[in-house]
């Protein structure tokens, strides 16, 4: 949906102005291909810096109308963001009565390329052409970076817009944090000039969000809002509704008290001792919103942070993709700060982690509660989501874990709960990093032979789960015991043929069912009868 349709007038302007790398016209009278041009035209114009491409208008400027995706083009935009990951707004403009589809392409993120899946992979415009982008502007582009909006000076805003609440707050975690009760002391112009919010030429952004008035704030960034909700599960219209504006050393406990508010406890025994888990575990649920403050696109002034809250999980969307470098799969290895400033005043109030982003904490406490892991879905190269699950899936395996390290007297890394909660997850793994540990410690067990070998969590854990059974379909029978069941089955019937056997073992391939019983032939005894296709098996020595 465009919210400020084209005037009659800034379409003449644009057909008054000549055809360049962010203005295109094709006459496309009657058709325009939907999975060749259109994604080549729209992700060239995006990595020259956005603009138009205009259907129905020949390259002298005639208008000649277009009856390309008549009665489709509502569906143009979901395409484009599906196949380009950028959303291109599609309007539909009539001109001297006859019909023209506007696009309005914007630029590609910083440091990223947009790929087609049109005839190019990286299209880029050379004059009137599209040509495949060449490596040198390929390294250009992932070599940028983005401007630290948080350490650039704010216009018109001096101490007197700076929020004493704020101050004083945050004086007494930074003070407490690096144990140092003289910062207790400081006067509001040296607090902010010792944390890097103030030099000479001024106050800085970071300064607003962190501690300008809200007056301020409304004035200047009406974008640094942080907007929660919570709702029932099945629920579409949320139950509650709370909006801040306000710097974020005034409001960052209140957020906190807001959300607990709605807690959930999960409590369960162990021996005589009971314990509980939470659905919104402080620590995650703080440094998620500190990250969010942290790594979101200020220069996206139509968005705000919006948390999301249910009984099954905590969502916290951020305006802007992840930074350039930084995606979904590489998340826990990667440290990247967008807005570097107000990260490094955080890590002096201890809000955030100081090795990075402080996800392997959230995922550390979710996996340790028995949640299972958080995910990014939702994400786009507009917006990141963070999605942390609230309930317990499997509150065994926390109390599994812990009987191990108090007998064991051993501590499990970060790294080494992400790679067991894994294996949790799928069953069945095909390698891991710390394999010989854990099978020494008891929690893994290997299963197979050789190249077909997977690795699962071991009986023991299967039988503090009280679900033995689950533990035999998951590793199924042995190779020794697949090959008696054929002898049994030869035995009661008399003869095997192939497609009996197959229905036997519906979850092995025919290649490996042959290979069972080529190894009893081998041994004496089965042999086979009759032809390759109509033949059957029978026992030796009955």
């Amino acid at each position: 949906m465009i919210k400020n349709k084209t005037t009659d007038e800034q379409f003449k302007k644009w057909l008054e102005e000549s055809e360049g790398m962010n203005l295109e016209f094709k006459k496309a009278e009657n058709s325009f291909s939907k999975t060749k041009n259109l994604p080549d035209y729209c992700a060239a114009i995006a990595n020259e810096g956005g603009g138009k491409l205009i259907l129905g208008v020949d390259n002298n400027k005639n208008m000649f109308g277009t009856s390309a995706f008549l009665g489709t083009s509502d569906g143009l935009s979901h395409y484009l963001l599906q196949n380009l990951g950028i959303r291109v707004d599609v309007e539909e403009k009539i001109y001297q009565e006859k019909r023209a589809i506007i696009f309005h392409i914007p630029a590609r993120p910083v440091g990223r390329i947009v790929r087609s899946t049109g005839e190019y992979n990286y299209p880029m415009r050379a004059g009137s052409s599209l040509v495949e982008m060449n490596q040198d502007k390929i390294k250009e582009i992932l070599n940028e970076t983005e401007p630290d909006f948080s350490c650039q000076n704010v216009k018109n805003f001096s101490l007197a817009d700076i929020d004493e609440e704020a101050i004083d707050n945050f004086k007494k975690i930074w003070a407490k944090k690096q144990n140092k009760k003289d910062y207790l002391t400081f006067s509001m112009e040296k607090t902010l000039k010792s944390i890097g919010a103030m030099d000479d030429e001024g106050l800085n952004n970071a300064a607003l969000i962190l501690f300008g008035k809200k007056r301020k704030i409304d004035q200047l960034l009406p974008c640094a809002e942080i907007i929660f909700e919570w709702r029932q599960v099945s629920k579409i219209r949320h139950d509650f509704r709370k909006d801040w504006r306000e710097p974020f050393f005034k409001i960052y406990d209140e957020i906190w008290e807001v959300i607990n508010a709605r807690n959930l406890r999960f409590p369960y025994h162990e021996g005589f001792i009971q314990k509980e888990v939470v659905a919104f575990n402080e620590e995650s649920i703080r440094e998620a919103i500190a990250n969010a403050i942290a790594h979101r696109d200020y220069n996206v002034q139509s968005s705000s942070i919006f948390i999301k809250a249910t009984s099954e999980k905590f969502s916290i969307k951020s305006p802007g993709g992840f930074v350039n470098g930084v995606n979904a799969d590489n998340i826990l290895e990667k440290s990247e700060w967008r807005n570097r400033r107000i990260a490094e005043i955080f890590q002096l109030a201890g809000l955030v982690e100081r090795s990075g982003q402080g996800m392997d904490i959230i995922f550390g406490n979710t996996i340790q509660e028995g949640k299972g892991l958080p995910d990014f879905l939702g994400t786009d190269n507009y917006s990141v989501t963070l999605n942390i699950p609230a309930t317990v899936k499997d509150k065994e395996f926390i109390m599994f874990l812990e009987r191990i390290i108090n007998q064991r007297q051993i501590a499990l890394s970060f790294e080494e709960i992400l790679e067991l909660e894994k294996i949790r997850e799928e069953k069945k793994v095909k390698d891991i990093d710390f394999k010989d540990k854990f099978i020494k410690l008891g929690i893994v067990e290997k299963v197979g032979k050789t190249s077909g070998s997977q690795y699962v969590l071991s009986h023991r854990y299967y039988s503090f789960k009280n679900k033995l059974g689950l533990y035999t379909r998951i590793v199924g029978i042995s190779r020794d015991e697949k090959k008696q069941l054929i002898l049994t089955h030869l035995k009661k019937n008399e003869r095997g043929f192939a497609r009996d056997l197959k229905d036997a073992f519906p979850d092995l391939k025919p290649k490996d069912v042959s290979n069972l019983l080529q190894e009893l032939k081998k041994e004496g005894k089965i042999k086979h009868k009759g032809s390759d296709r109509g033949g059957y098996w029978i026992l030796l020595n009955k």
